[in-house]
């Protein structure tokens, strides 16, 4: 039976949850958390002052923004903020601004962090913002020396970002997960959230909606010898509270301050699932690899980025239709093991027809993940032969944490969240959805489910019309 501290977790209660982990982790395989305080409350602004007065000695401190609009009541978040600190600390203010004030995750925008912090001689970083800030501010704060106490302001519930040890970058047109570190303290104010637009916060519940696909992509890559890494308490503190997310969504779409807690819980224990993994597979799989490729098109269409967390909840509807096929359709006696394994000479043109019209360097990227991958699907074909011939237990331990592509659309409607690429804003055409659909797999090294459809000779043009189909009879997909 699982831990009820697991499933039960609330992530303001950091000692409890690193108690309820060690519990559950006899081999000692799990990565520590390492932030120190998260709050969740009302009136968590207030508590700024006393938190940074904790971690600074020098009473320098480098405020990160961005340059979209926030507010707390009426007034300016961020002003509100910086006339918090101003009396008590010498505050330099950072806005970042890289492309018609839409903020990209990139080195040129790290660099002006770590220049900034040496240049003020800041020994402490506030950010503000979203998973964007987040990111950049994890990133730069591990780079520069000394890496000074980070405390994020949390703006929206868009992303799980904000409570990991992970920062998404954009490498040579290629979103890349890179290790970096955990925010030392995480401040969400519940009115902040409240004030937010409730289409960033349905972009939150749209990421964690992952919950539904990603653990079942990892538990996958790891029956195929594809991943040593699972482990079952990273998913128990997600499940369960996810699930009551689900069954309240629609007082999500009237902005209710109890729903919003809760998916605030929700978010930030997705994210330190990932941190406990060491990894962002707890809460990113096949529908996360879609949404990547629909980031990097964007950037080569010139068009802005839609949304991650949007983008992701139909990444999972297509996933979780995928995975029900699959579990309902798939006889193991009809494989053609010999097929199930080709060689790199016979992928490494699809992976550049795939990815070279957005650039010779993302194509070069990409095949220098997906050889690893590869290589490692030939040494463990044992595994594959093993899950074949245990293929009704597996599949009955599969079905026990899915959801029905049914009930997820019946929620997102609810929730009055998007459910087709042709609602994000910008929207995503047909073509490019269709593209980011087909050649996912192809992306990079991890191992989710396109991956194994594709050895067995499912994932294809006909496979991904079924799956545009089913979802245009559930009012979703393109």
């Amino acid at each position: 039976m699982t831990d009820q501290r697991l499933i039960n977790a609330d992530p303001r209660d950091l000692n409890g949850l690193r108690a309820a982990l060690k519990g559950n982790d006899p081999e000692g395989r799990l990565c520590p958390i390492l932030m120190e305080r998260i709050y969740i409350q009302e009136k968590a602004i207030e508590c700024l002052p006393e938190v940074v007065e904790g971690y600074t000695k020098n009473k320098k401190v480098l405020m990160v923004t961005d340059m979209t609009p926030y507010y707390r009541g009426k007034n300016s978040l961020k002003e509100v903020i910086y006339y918090l600190l101003s009396p008590l600390f010498t505050v330099t203010w950072l806005a970042l601004d890289n492309h018609d004030h839409v903020l990209h995750a990139v080195d040129t925008e790290s660099k002006k962090i770590q220049a900034a912090i040496s240049e003020s001689g800041a020994d402490c970083v506030v950010g503000i913002g979203g998973g964007t800030v987040a990111d950049l501010c994890k990133d730069a704060t591990f780079a520069v020396k000394n890496q000074p106490p980070l405390i994020i302001v949390q703006t929206a519930l868009s992303v799980n970002a904000f409570s990991d040890g992970i920062s998404i970058m954009l490498k040579n047109g290629v979103k890349t997960s890179l290790p970096t570190r955990y925010p030392t303290v995480l401040i969400i104010d519940l009115e902040v959230i409240e004030r937010a637009p409730a289409e960033r916060n349905l972009a939150g519940y749209g990421d964690v909606l992952a919950t539904w696909t990603a653990p079942v992509d990892w538990y996958l890559a790891w029956r195929l010898g594809m991943n040593t890494t699972y482990n079952e308490a990273s998913c128990a503190i997600l499940r369960t509270q996810n699930s009551r997310l689900l069954d309240c969504s629609a007082a999500l779409a009237g902005q209710e301050r109890e729903a919003l807690e809760l998916l605030a819980r929700v978010l930030t224990l997705s994210g330190l699932s990932m941190g406990i993994a060491g990894e962002s597979c707890p809460s990113s799989g096949t529908e996360h690899i879609i949404t990547h490729l629909l980031d990097m098109a964007a950037e080569k269409q010139n068009r802005d980025v839609a949304f991650h967390g949007a983008q992701v909840s139909i990444g999972t509807i297509f996933t979780a239709i995928a995975w029900e096929i699959f579990l309902e359709e798939f006889d193991p006696k009809t494989v053609d093991f010999a097929q199930c394994f080709p060689d790199k000479e016979a992928v490494k043109p699809m992976v550049y027809d795939a990815f070279s019209w957005i650039r010779r360097e993302t194509a070069d990227e990409c095949w220098q993940g997906y050889q690893k991958k590869l290589e490692s699907w030939h040494e463990n074909r044992d595994k594959l032969k093993a899950l074949l011939a245990d293929w009704e237990g597996f599949k009955a331990e599969i079905k026990k944490v899915t959801v029905k592509p049914e009930y997820l659309c019946k929620q997102m409607h609810q929730a009055g969240a998007p459910t087709r690429y042709f609602q994000m804003t910008p929207s995503i055409d047909p073509q490019t959805a269709r593209w980011a659909l087909k050649n996912c797999h192809l992306y990079r090294n991890r191992f989710t489910l396109s991956d194994l459809l594709f050895y067995l000779g499912w994932w294809n043009d006909a496979f991904i019309e079924r799956l545009i189909a089913r979802a245009e009879a559930l009012d979703a997909g393109l």
